[in-house]
């Protein structure tokens, strides 16, 4: 697997010839996976890059909703560079963006882009209240000569397609096996590692304290099974998320026991793989009890 991931700007362009999945890829589900796989195969065939176009930060704001996102920017290029993607082309999702039609977005990209051929899903809007859709899209590239491949959604059940608000809900509710069963990798959540209130090493578990952007959908409080990637190695831990109850810490925090760790890792971005609730956060009456719990909740991880 490549080491890096090119993030280009919209504005900005680049002239290697690229293969152009369109969508926000707000969680990377499943069906957007299909669309990376198809623009990857076409990519090598065409000797071009497979590129994926999404947003730098929230688009929800400028759209005046108040929705925070699955993944942010950082977890969905590191999500983008584990499928084989290429290429970001990355879009400042404010009112200048949003007020482009469908006609200038498309020119833009192809005046700044050496599109070779674009793939889309079938639900695909574009352009100032989304008056672009898959058959324009279609209609646009015919114009231009260009590729353009339109994929249909994915069911996951009969007559139920993977959409992100259903992953939005279940994010919400914590039901980490229900959203790992519609993605392509577990569900993660990222960031670098700040000091905390240092409680944890008190009773003799250290913790990974994850600094969580403002913008990130925060997934149910809760201790959940996890893996922890560290500089691309992969470790398990027991992740608690929410606040610390026995302490008197009503604050949401995100923090990972690592096994068979004992570095100094301050400041490294890592990668918090969900893989499996465990059980509520509740409050202990000592820290003797909360530490008999903490070495429960190892021995599931261990187990497993």
């Amino acid at each position: 697997m490549k080491e890096t991931l090119r993030e280009i700007d919209y504005k900005n362009g680049c002239g290697d010839p690229i293969v152009l999945c369109l969508g926000f890829f707000d969680c990377v589900h499943r069906g957007h996976n299909a669309l990376i796989q198809r623009a990857r195969l076409f990519a090598r065939i065409d000797g071009a890059k497979c590129a994926v176009f999404t947003f730098s930060g929230n688009p929800f704001r400028a759209l005046g909703r108040s929705d925070k996102e699955i993944f942010t920017y950082r977890e969905r290029v590191f999500r983008l560079w584990q499928l084989g993607a290429d290429m970001v082309i990355k879009a400042e999702p404010d009112d200048k963006f949003f007020t482009l039609s469908a006609q200038d977005f498309l020119d833009g990209l192809f005046k700044r882009f050496n599109v070779a051929a674009i793939i889309a899903g079938s639900d695909y809007t574009y352009g100032a209240g989304a008056s672009g859709n898959a058959d324009t899209l279609k209609e646009y590239c015919k114009a231009r000569r260009t590729d353009c491949y339109i994929v249909d959604m994915i069911e996951y059940a009969e007559g139920k397609k993977i959409a992100s608000r259903e992953i939005r809900d279940m994010v919400s509710r914590g039901e980490i096996e229900k959203i790992n069963a519609l993605l392509p990798l577990p569900y993660i959540v990222a960031g670098k590692v700040v000091k905390g209130r240092h409680e944890g090493a008190a009773i003799g578990t250290p913790t990974a304290n994850v600094d969580i952007p403002d913008e990130k959908l925060p997934v149910a409080s809760g201790v959940y099974d996890t893996n922890v990637l560290i500089d691309g190695v992969r470790l398990r831990a027991v992740t608690s998320v929410g606040a610390h109850p026995t302490f008197g810490d009503d604050h949401y925090n995100v923090e990972s026991y690592i096994l068979h760790w004992n570095s100094d890792i301050y400041g490294k971005f890592i990668v918090v793989e969900f893989l499996k609730r465990l059980r509520d956060v509740k409050k202990f009456d000592t820290k003797e009890e909360l530490s008999a719990q903490i070495s429960a909740d190892i021995a599931k991880v261990l187990g497993r």
